[in-house]
């Protein structure tokens, strides 16, 4: 019974039937990282991020996909961290919804004296188009020791609660934004 469920699957996804569309990523360069918290350095990390630039028939144009490795462990210990990847998936529908995020993240710094959060100040969200059911929400956080975050919690459940939260810094805040001009006049130099 398995073989013939398991032939009957492969035959499917040769014939066509069943399939998700064309799918095609190019990998391109960003200088964009995302920051962790770490329980061993009680400070912000920062994590180098992969991008693709890729496309399916599911989703209509292109979609930015970023990704950096990181490990995920309760705050009040180093015991049970395991390895995760912090996602940030931005579709040529979402870039207004980013550049607005980028946007309060500006106004914020440029006051006289920035207010500060040591809790996140949600500022706005979207749900995914590449993946539907995560969503992103961005917000304005200040670390005790004064350092300030474009905060990203990516949240994939419906009880409204961040799955995992990561965090981009100014100078990872503006690589973003340029990286999101090259996007929208689609001049990233893409790879294989």
């Amino acid at each position: 019974m398995n073989s013939y469920i398991t032939i009957t699957i492969t035959t499917l996804s040769l014939s066509g039937c069943g399939s998700i569309g064309a799918y095609t990523e190019s990998h391109t360069e960003t200088k964009v990282s995302f920051s962790e918290y770490s329980a061993h350095t009680n400070n912000y990390l920062k994590k180098q991020t992969r991008l693709k630039v890729a496309q399916t028939g599911l989703v209509s144009g292109s979609t930015l996909l970023y990704s950096a490795q990181g490990s995920n462990s309760p705050i009040s210990t180093d015991k049970n961290s395991f390895n995760v990847t912090y996602p940030l998936w931005i579709n040529e529908s979402e870039v207004d919804d980013v550049e607005y995020a980028i946007d309060k993240y500006r106004q914020w710094q440029k006051q006289e004296t920035p207010d500060k959060y040591l809790l996140t100040l949600p500022i706005n969200e979207y749900v995914s188009q590449w993946m539907n059911g995560v969503t992103f929400k961005f917000g304005l956080y200040s670390t005790k020791q004064g350092r300030d975050f474009l905060s990203v919690c990516y949240e994939f459940s419906e009880s409204g609660t961040c799955t995992f939260t990561f965090m981009i810094d100014e100078q990872s805040v503006e690589l973003l934004s340029n990286d999101l001009q090259k996007f929208k006049l689609h001049s990233f130099e893409l790879g294989s």
